[in-house]
């Protein structure tokens, strides 16, 4: 059986890997697959935080996996801020840049800030059982 930890650890790895994947969507050149816009500055730092989400889920740190979700949370504000309220553009992105580094700093902060239920709290069996203490 895996415990809560690991569980958690292998899914914040998952987004990690999802992340790193999702740069095709920049890389590609119209729809289908074309449907994020990303420039050079915005790729390498959805990579870096990809490899963060990755490496805290490996490591099964949850202060890690909370700290990528929050690069990727400030990415994503860094992004909206730029096309709502300046002329710059860091990131070479767009709204959908802001959907997407939103969804995974979401993904991330939840499973980081989730609390694991108890090992009492587990059944005790392999019928599903709790026998009471």
């Amino acid at each position: 059986m895996q415990t809560p930890r690991s569980a958690i650890g292998r899914t914040a790895a998952g987004l990690g890997v999802g992340a790193a994947a999702s740069s095709v969507l920049a890389f590609a050149d119209g729809p289908p697959w074309g449907i994020v816009k990303l420039g050079g500055t915005g790729t390498l730092v959805l990579l870096l935080l990809a490899a963060a989400a990755v490496t805290a889920g490996l490591m099964g740190a949850r202060p890690l996996i909370v700290l990528a979700g929050a690069g990727f949370l400030a990415a994503a504000v860094l992004q909206l801020v730029q096309i709502g309220w300046t002329g710059a553009n860091l990131l070479g992105g767009d709204g959908s840049t802001v959907a997407l580094l939103l969804g995974f700093a979401v993904g991330l902060l939840a499973l980081g800030l989730t609390t694991a239920p108890d090992d009492r709290d587990a059944p005790t069996s392999s019928t599903g059982r709790h026998d009471p203490a």
